[in-house]
């Protein structure tokens, strides 16, 4: 039974890691003649706020598992990024960060019980941004895939194990660059929401099938070359 599951979620990642690899490589393909047109690198910080979910008592590989609710809390976190506009009006971004992400889970097999791990996301983007600025800002909007990586951060009377999650990226922001900063920089302030598998550490007890969207607002700085 864990051992179905686990090759399940295994065949799944491998889909969503070549559909990656697919996305990235065609938007480069289409990048490339004007590739060096403008980008820019960036170092956010944000909260993640990770909605919560549950579920009614479900059936996997022939036994049944009690209703149970899981939760995460709120945590900092760090996300770097870089873009690279190969159009008047669109881009492409890739992005990575970091994250607490401790797991709260009532009732089902375990009745109580928390495990502590962090996530690292990684996303690749479309972003598209208007070409003029508004009152001294520039905003744009995002939509994207990738995953994020849930590690096992501390111990834990679950056997939790470490996983890996697809997940669907949309978002929005704006540029602003302060008069006094220099031409390279700028702020950025942006929110960013990941929708994906609520993390089940590869355990069927766990898991409530459920979607959770992660708000991440953020606040950081840009340096364009």
């Amino acid at each position: 039974m864990h051992d179905n599951n686990g090759m399940h979620r295994k065949h799944l990642l491998r889909q969503a890691r070549w559909g990656l690899l697919i996305f990235a490589a065609g938007i480069l393909f289409a990048a490339c003649p004007s590739f060096a047109q403008k980008a820019d690198i960036n170092v956010n910080i944000y909260e993640a706020i990770p909605s919560s979910t549950s579920s009614s008592a479900t059936q996997l590989d022939g036994r049944t598992y009690p209703p149970r609710q899981q939760s995460a809390d709120p945590s900092l976190g760090f996300w770097m990024g870089g873009r690279y506009i190969f159009s008047p009006i669109f881009g492409l971004a890739v992005n990575f960060g970091y994250n607490r992400a401790t797991q709260h889970f009532v009732g089902g097999v375990t009745q109580t019980g928390v495990v502590y791990s962090h996530a690292k996301p990684f996303t690749i983007d479309y972003v598209a941004t208007p070409r003029h600025t508004f009152f001294g800002t520039k905003p744009f909007f995002l939509v994207g895939a990738g995953f994020i990586s849930y590690n096992i951060s501390s111990f834990s009377s679950i056997p939790a194990r470490p996983e890996k999650d697809p997940v669907f990226e949309y978002g929005f922001g704006t540029d602003y660059s302060p008069a006094k900063f220099p031409p390279f920089m700028a702020m950025r302030f942006e929110y960013r929401g990941l929708v994906g598998h609520a993390p089940d550490y590869l355990l069927p007890y766990l898991s409530t099938t459920a979607l959770i969207n992660i708000a991440e607002p953020q606040v950081g700085l840009v340096f364009k070359f």
